[in-house]
């Protein structure tokens, strides 16, 4: 199946390397058995939005090719790239969360106003940076979401980073306030595009420049060491980051658009 989104076309770069990716003629089953608690790791991706007859169609296809694997939850996606909705209604009368997300480009990096040169920028190596790094994922989560279950997957999904790493397929930065670190994001690229994941902030630090700043010099970093030419990155519509991804150089290019349903006795504090 062809891929028209440049957020899904990236974020094969992790299904593939992370689990296992089946393609049909008009949808895609993606598997991270390794994690099953990972939404968006475990999710069937269409060519088109769903229709009239998807809720019953897509659930029943998902429970099929999801029935050798623990999971609680269901996650669709389809390959719109201006955030098309179709028949998604009739999911969210159901339970569904519908998810949008602004998927970003940059060619051209600029440095952003909001520079805070006292913290330091650096890769992520030891295992006690990698420990930090899921501290700081748990302290970055939803409020909503409980922090043991959050802990358990998140654990295991800078587990599959780390493979990445390792492969030389990308690197994890920090921002470090002394031996704290205080934010953190991978970078992750091939044949000259590069993809950030998972843009944290610990929730004491923020608004003090620690995202434009270590944003700006991953950048950097991924020019210099990767020879990345063009950056993506994914947002939530709804919060601030978009604009600080904005003074760097990013602009919007799709709306990214998929449905979730997950078992919230599990992850609901």
């Amino acid at each position: 199946m062809e891929i028209n989104s440049l957020a899904f076309q990236t974020d094969l770069y992790f299904h593939r390397f992370t689990g296992i990716v089946l393609e049909y003629d008009n949808f895609l089953v993606v598997k991270n058995p390794r994690n099953p608690t990972f939404f968006w790791g475990n999710l069937l991706y269409f060519k088109d939005p769903p229709d009239q007859l998807a809720l019953n169609n897509w659930t029943d296809l998902f429970k099929k090719e999801f029935q050798d694997m623990d999971v609680q939850h269901m996650t669709f996606a389809w390959d719109a790239l201006d955030g098309e909705e179709g028949s998604a209604i009739h999911f969210v009368e159901n339970g569904f969360n519908l998810e949008k997300s602004l998927v970003m480009m940059a060619d051209d990096i600029y440095r952003p106003a909001k520079i805070n040169e006292k913290f330091n920028i650096r890769v992520i190596e030891s295992e006690q940076d990698w420990n930090q790094v899921i501290d700081n994922h748990v302290a970055c989560r939803a409020p909503h979401f409980n922090k043991y279950s959050y802990r358990k997957f998140s654990s295991k999904r800078i587990a599959d980073y780390r493979s990445m790493v390792n492969s030389t397929c990308g690197v994890w930065m920090g921002a470090f306030l002394d031996d704290k670190l205080v934010g953190d994001l991978g970078l992750f690229y091939e044949n000259g595009v590069g993809r950030f994941q998972v843009v944290g902030t610990h929730p004491d630090f923020r608004r003090m420049g620690v995202c434009s700043t270590l944003l700006y010099k991953s950048c950097l970093y991924g020019q210099k060491y990767f020879n990345i030419s063009k950056f993506i990155i994914v947002a939530d519509p709804d919060y601030h980051a978009a604009n600080i991804y904005q003074s760097i150089g990013f602009s919007t290019r799709e709306i990214q658009i998929g449905l979730c349903k997950f078992n919230k006795e599990v992850w609901v504090t």
